[in-house]
C-alpha cells in the first residue's frame, strides 16, 4: 500500500499506478480514500495552535502549465481564467513552507471565505498573521470576517 500511494504522490495516475502492481484501479482508489483518511486525521492532530507570522494565499488554474508548454498564449489562458469553474485555492505559511490550506472551486468570494476559515482553525488564539495575496478582492472581506 505504501508504495502504491509513493507512486500516487509522484504523479502516475489511478490506472497507471494499477498496471506497474497488477491490481485492480478501485483497489488504487480505495487505499487513495484510506490514506486521504489518515492524512487528515494526521492533520488535525498536529495542525492546530499554530503561531505565523505570514500566511500567502493564492489561486491557481490548471492552464497555466497550457501557458508554460507554449499550448496557449498569455492573453487566451487570462480570457479563459477569467471564466474558469475551478481553482485550487491555496495558503502557505512562507517561512516553514507548510502547506495550511489546498482546496478545489469556482474563484468565489465563498471559496475565499472556506479557505480563510480553514487557516483561523489552524491558528492559536490570538494569532492574527499578515495574509499576503495576489490581489484578489475576495480575499479581504473573508480576511476581515475571520479576524
Amino acid at each position: 500500500m505504501v508504495h502504491v500511494i509513493a507512486c500516487l504522490a509522484e504523479g502516475l495516475g489511478i490506472r497507471g499506478t494499477a498496471r506497474v502492481f497488477e491490481i485492480d484501479p478501485n483497489t488504487v482508489l480505495h487505499w487513495l480514500m484510506e490514506a486521504a483518511v489518515q492524512l487528515h486525521a494526521f492533520s488535525a492532530y498536529f495542525l492546530h495552535d499554530l503561531h505565523l507570522n505570514q500566511v500567502q494565499l493564492d489561486e491557481l488554474y490548471a492552464t497555466l502549465s497550457a501557458v508554460r508548454d507554449g499550448e496557449m498564449s498569455e492573453d487566451e489562458a487570462i480570457d479563459y481564467l477569467s471564466t474558469s469553474p475551478r481553482w485550487v485555492w491555496t495558503a502557505i505559511d512562507p517561512e516553514s513552507k507548510l502547506m495550511l490550506s489546498a482546496q478545489v472551486g469556482d474563484r468565489s468570494q465563498a471559496m475565499a471565505q472556506a479557505v480563510l476559515h480553514q487557516i483561523a482553525q489552524l491558528l492559536a488564539p490570538g494569532c492574527v498573521p499578515l495574509f499576503l495575496s495576489d490581489g484578489n478582492p475576495s480575499y479581504l472581506p473573508a480576511i476581515v470576517r475571520q479576524c
